[in-house]
């Protein structure tokens, strides 16, 4: 019971000095998975895109075969909070309308809440009920609260309407777009309380700030 006992190791034979298997089919095709395998694994940062924010930016790569539409939004006064994107029909009747009254009637309403980024603009991306006339709008709360707070918040709706502290709330035709099948775009820049007036931040003040 205590004697030495023989490890398996000491008594497998070695290979015969010169003796070398060969590959056969089966490693040949174990190698080709794993070379497929790598490739797959390199190329998923790059189609990912480091830089599509929301739960639905799989929709924003290329043959996604989803309708969604990439909304960039720039002129961060900081990098504090949340950023906020909603959708509604792009008209007068519905437009800024109760998220819960659009759903009850089965109409357009989309809504995307990210943090901002640290860097850059932000780009997110908003999966579309499908083809068809839009308004979009982006709200940047520095605090992470929802209700909007005019003297610290920043807002902006697609097609980059004018807006003030007596026009809020511009006209669905102002601001809504068409979108087709797919993949679109659209770009925005955020309006902050500037004097008595809403409008974006100057570039030389937001590169001062390190915020471009």
């Amino acid at each position: 019971m205590w004697g030495h006992q023989p490890s398996k190791a000491a008594e497998r034979p070695w290979p015969k000095k010169g003796c070398h298997r060969q590959p056969g089919a089966s490693d040949m095709k174990r190698l080709t998975a794993f070379l497929a395998l790598l490739a797959t694994a390199a190329a998923a940062p790059a189609l990912a895109g480091p830089d599509i924010l929301g739960p639905d930016a799989a929709a924003c790569l290329p043959g996604s075969g989803k309708d969604a539409v990439l909304l960039t939004v720039d002129g961060f006064k900081n990098r504090d909070g949340t950023l906020r994107v909603e959708l509604w029909p792009g008209n007068d009747q519905d437009f800024m309308r109760s998220h819960h009254e659009l759903l009850a009637e089965g109409k357009a309403y989309q809504r995307v809440t990210v943090p901002v980024p640290k860097t850059g603009a932000a780009k997110i991306c908003v999966l579309l009920p499908g083809p068809g006339t839009y308004a979009m709008g982006a709200f940047h709360s520095p605090t992470g609260v929802r209700k909007f707070n005019y003297r610290d918040d920043g807002a902006t709706f697609t097609r980059n309407p004018r807006v003030s502290i007596l026009k809020t709330k511009p006209k669905a035709s102002e601001v809504s777009m068409r979108f087709n099948n797919g993949y679109s775009e659209a770009n925005v820049t955020l309006n902050y309380l500037r004097g008595l007036g809403f409008g974006p931040i100057p570039k030389e003040e937001l590169q001062s700030a390190g915020n471009r």
